[in-house]
């Protein structure tokens, strides 16, 4: 466990001494912080429909637990504050039990829903990660 926090640690100043030295801006005006929260608790949501799904298509995978794991590193590294976690972790479990209510097994339409949720999760990545992206390395052909 200590190994992960030191490498939590060092991987969270990389991204914040670019900041520090002015490298990253972060545009408080368009970005914030209740934003933020709310998009955490959206991918927390988002994870646990995955979860369900994941387990239920892919249920000989030899990661049965990578959704929870992920959602687990998500408050690790984000540190949220105590309501955004408790929001996070309700939303966790009410995504994985209204997916659970509407896939109860693996067909064409859980399979489609899996990859609709795969691209969510894709662009909420990017939303999160947008404020603190350098501007060189913004993909051009996004816009």
């Amino acid at each position: 466990m200590k190994t992960l926090t030191v490498i939590a640690v060092l991987s969270l100043a990389q991204v914040i001494d670019p900041i520090a030295q002015g490298d990253i801006s972060v545009d408080t005006q368009i970005y914030s912080f209740a934003e933020r929260q709310q998009q955490l608790i959206d991918m927390a949501e988002l994870l646990g429909q995955i979860h369900h799904l994941h387990q239920t298509c892919q249920p000989y995978d030899y990661f049965p637990e990578r959704y929870r794991n992920r959602m687990k590193e998500l408050v690790t590294l984000e540190e949220p504050v105590l309501t955004t976690r408790n929001d996070m972790v309700a939303a966790f479990n009410d995504g994985f039990q209204s997916t659970k209510a509407r896939f109860d097994y693996c067909g064409p339409e859980a399979e489609t829903e899996m990859r609709k949720l795969g691209a969510d999760g894709t662009e909420l990545t990017r939303q999160l990660a947008g404020p603190f992206r350098r501007p060189e390395l913004t993909d051009k052909s996004a816009d």
